[in-house]
């Protein structure tokens, strides 16, 4: 599929691949310090029955890679989805500068768009997005939470959604408590598909994202898994070398 050309669009395909092009530093950061200060549970080690470094290694690797880039694409895809929607975060309303006495409720929102539009029959000033990745990244608190803001900005004039940008469904934890506070989720919910639906007026526009993120991409080496490969034997090395053969008491340091 040809490459998404509206200037917006190139913009916000930037951001991807702006993430891509840092992924080889992501996986070289991660080091055996962090390990020792709480990257793995010393009592699943032992439960899991783990007695050699390698396969310690390999468990804190994938773990922090998953939880390292997963972090970092989060934030990339809201940056994203910005560009692409017209909008901007909310912590960069001036009213969300560092020294402001009240932090003003825009301030939590992912993601504002300064852009009246209707809905339900409802004119709003604008609307503001809570961007979560998919339906495993939210639970009964999230939603709670993403309540009590919606209120906020509903008051104020504005459209909230909470925005899952993977998935065919949300989890009936965040349809129940969204109906339990009233909330019929039609209204409040976007997922995967919907968001592109909603605000760009085609569903499928998401296969037109997908194909350019990976027409992009082509051009970049990143050879994520050689890397991660790397990284495991690094750290197993540095673990043999302090500690020998002596897992039990490589254990007892982790606490």
């Amino acid at each position: 599929m040809e490459l998404l050309k509206d200037s917006r669009e190139s913009r916000a395909l930037a951001r991807i691949l702006e993430f891509t092009k840092k992924v080889e530093k992501l996986i070289s950061e991660i080091n055996v310090e962090q390990l020792m200060e709480g990257g793995l549970n010393p009592y699943l080690i032992a439960a899991l029955n783990i007695r050699d470094f390698e396969e310690i290694a390999e468990l804190f690797v994938y773990k922090r890679v998953e939880r390292s880039l997963g972090t970092s694409f989060g934030n990339v895809i809201e940056a994203f989805l910005a560009e692409l929607l017209g909008g901007r975060s909310g912590k960069e309303d001036p009213r969300c500068k560092r020294g402001s006495k009240l932090k003003h409720w825009i301030c939590w929102w992912d993601i504002v768009i300064e852009r009246e539009v209707e809905r339900g029959g409802k004119k709003y000033r604008g609307v503001v997005l809570s961007i979560k990745s998919g339906p495993a990244d939210v639970n009964k608190d999230i939603v709670s939470e993403f309540i009590r803001h919606a209120k906020e900005a509903e008051a104020a004039g504005y459209k909230p959604y909470l925005v899952l940008t993977y998935g065919k469904r949300a989890f009936e934890v965040a349809v129940s408590t969204l109906k339990t506070e009233g909330l019929d989720p039609r209204d409040y919910l976007l997922v995967g598909r919907e968001l592109f639906g909603e605000f760009l007026g085609d569903p499928n526009y998401y296969e037109r994202v997908i194909d350019a993120i990976r027409e992009a991409s082509a051009g970049v080496e990143v050879g994520v898994f050689d890397r991660i490969e790397k990284k495991i034997k690094e750290i197993a090395e540095e673990l043999k070398k302090r500690y020998g053969n002596d897992l039990s008491k490589f254990l007892k340091d982790l606490s």
